[in-house]
């Protein structure tokens, strides 16, 4: 049974149609070996799609499998008999999977071509000496064992990172990415400068379906090598929100018969491999940051102990939320009234001093983003990924607390309310600890208003009743909202159950009050005549409905309990929430229908 045909079959009877469309959430999988990363596209990507695989990496991982044919008739018999766990399992243990072959069984299907990026620049020779070494690696058997499919020469394209132009690429694309790629940088300030910037260029390629790691240790001059590059991978990915990172320390892929491990063989040594339970403070500690969003199957219960035992170091800085010189208990739900004064502490200040303190906020990258796989007028372009960046808050350096006013930039320009993550890192000498995150709200004002001024310093995100961050929901969570989304929030944290939906969608759940027809003399007038504002209204959420768009009364009008054209409302479209005038609004749509919520 040829591969596609098989493949059909097995998809029905597997969860892959995920995969139907690119994810909102970006499958990320970190493990030592690439040969891991075989592992992990049979088990989660549909086999009856193609995939394109962008392949950064120093080498080619293109060796032939003798006999590949059967390795693919052997992960879809167990594909059709939901016996891949089992299978992998097995192959794992035995070392059927290489480094350096674990690409050309996934040729034709699903991977149907290989993109190489072996640097960031090589000349035209270099490039065809490249290729000529692909199409020698990946025909290797085919005199003694012939594939079925022929030569794979013309599925890999050798190219530099300079000239890769992924907006051409049509099919779903998997990045996997070799941390040797920046073996040979010269510091390590200049390997996570091209890391960032790569990571960064592969957030934008369309239709992005995966992004997989390998930190490939024996290739890395040293352990230190190793785990500053693994550091900076897992720091920028856990700044992305819509990021589900999947991490295994502890698989193994069976004896390695590389080259690279014949070397270390000839020379009486093991073979290195990355061991997480070495590694240094700064990384120690971003794992314990990032805790509940990475994933660790493979050892689970000794990674659960590692994590215990990293925690109990009484170096680890710990950062509590002081409203008004009272200690919040812990938890991530912390709302601060603007009337009253706060700071962020580090819980043992006394044990730090002397030491280098770093206070940083996680602000988002851009003002706008766009969760939906087509644009459809609002957000067009804008990035799918939804990062967020580190700040430093250099004002309170070396300082073992930091106070409101310094960190109110940060927060609405206008209001200095919303919400904002903070953390601070200590140093010594040439180790670094990294403190647990404290994520606080400043809100101002009761009823629905002063809830929907919890998120005012939050970007655009279209879509973003698609977003699923560690079990929160769309703007829940906190990173952000779109225009329907930013209104329901208010509601939904006044604990009425009420779906992020669009505005249309949210019609059902709202009560017309009245049809707006024109501005006399400052006053908005209606079909019952002037359109009345009261203190109860607005604390209940006083909506206007502009049929595409909506936005709430910010603040009654002072002059008699009327909606006037200097009537205060608040909207998010495309930026950041704004407060802007009834007047402002009623220039833009013609058509605006004031209701409240049932």
């Amino acid at each position: 049974m040829r591969w596609r045909v098989a493949a059909v079959l097995w998809l029905m009877l597997t969860c892959g149609a995920a995969f139907a469309s690119a994810p909102v959430n970006l499958p990320v999988y970190i493990e030592d070996s690439h040969a891991g990363t075989f592992y992990w596209i049979i088990q989660n990507l549909p086999l009856d799609r193609d995939f394109q695989l962008v392949l950064i990496d120093a080498h080619s991982d293109a060796s032939e499998v003798f006999n590949s044919d059967a390795i693919r008739a052997r992960v879809l018999r167990a594909a059709t008999d939901n016996q891949l766990n089992p299978l992998v399992r097995r192959w794992r243990s035995q070392g059927a999977i290489q480094c350096f072959n674990w690409i050309e069984p996934l040729l034709p299907h699903p991977i149907s071509k290989v993109w190489w990026i072996p640097a960031d620049s090589l000349t035209a020779q270099q490039i065809a000496q490249k290729q000529h070494e692909v199409a020698t690696q990946i025909n290797a058997h085919e005199e003694a064992w012939s594939r079925t499919e022929g030569d794979f020469t013309g599925k890999y394209q050798v190219i530099d990172w300079q000239h890769f132009t992924p907006q051409t690429m049509a099919d779903p694309v998997v990045v996997s990415v070799d941390l040797d790629y920046f073996a040979s940088d010269p510091s390590f300030q200049q390997s996570r400068a091209r890391l960032d910037g790569v990571l960064k260029s592969i957030l934008k390629i369309p239709n992005l379906q995966a992004l997989t790691f390998s930190i490939s240790r024996p290739y890395l001059a040293s352990d230190a090598q190793a785990q500053l590059l693994l550091h900076e991978a897992l720091r920028y990915m856990a700044h992305v929100v819509n990021a589900e990172i999947h991490y295994e320390p502890f698989m193994g892929t069976g004896e390695d018969r590389s080259e690279k491990a014949k070397e270390f063989y000839r020379k009486r040594m093991d073979v290195p491999r990355y061991q997480v339970e070495n590694a240094p403070p700064c990384l120690r500690t971003l794992l314990l940051q990032n805790s509940s969003r990475i994933k660790v199957e493979g050892g689970r219960e000794k990674w659960d102990r590692l994590l215990r035992s990293w925690q109990s170091d009484k170096n680890v800085p710990h950062v509590s939320l002081w409203v008004n010189n009272h200690r919040l208990a812990e938890t991530d739900e912390h709302e601060v009234p603007a009337d009253q004064p706060f700071r962020l502490r580090l819980d043992d200040g006394e044990s730090v001093k002397g030491r280098q303190i770093h206070w940083k906020v996680l602000v988002a990258d851009g003002e706008k983003y766009n969760l939906a796989n087509e644009d459809q007028g609002f957000a067009d372009g804008a990035p799918k990924y939804l990062v967020y960046r580190e700040v430093a808050v250099t004002a309170s350096d070396g300082q073992s607390e930091v106070d409101d006013k310094t960190l109110f930039p940060f927060l609405d320009k206008k209001t200095a309310l919303g919400t904002l993550r903070v953390y601070c890192e200590v140093s010594e000498g040439s180790e670094t600890y990294t403190s647990n995150t404290v994520r606080f709200s400043r809100y101002e004002g009761d009823g629905y208003i002063g809830k929907l001024t919890e998120i005012f310093n939050l970007p655009y995100v279209y879509g973003s009743a698609l977003l699923r961050v560690e079990g929160q929901y769309s703007a829940d969570a906190r990173y952000g909202a779109d225009c329907s989304n930013f209104i329901i929030y208010g509601r939904r944290r006044e604990g009425f159950k009420l779906k992020y939906m669009n505005p249309q969608q949210l019609i059902p759940s709202l009560v017309q009050i009245d049809k707006y027809s024109a501005l006399v003399k400052g006053i908005a007038y209606g079909q019952h005549g002037p359109i009345q504002v009261t203190p109860e209204l607005v604390r209940n959420g006083l909506l206007l409905h502009f049929g595409k768009h909506m936005a709430a009364v910010y603040r009654a009008d002072p002059r008699g309990g009327v909606l006037g054209e200097n009537t205060l409302v608040v909207h998010q479209l495309e930026t950041y929430p704004e407060i802007t005038t009834f007047g402002a609004m009623a220039a833009k749509y013609k058509e605006i229908r004031i209701m409240t919520f049932k």
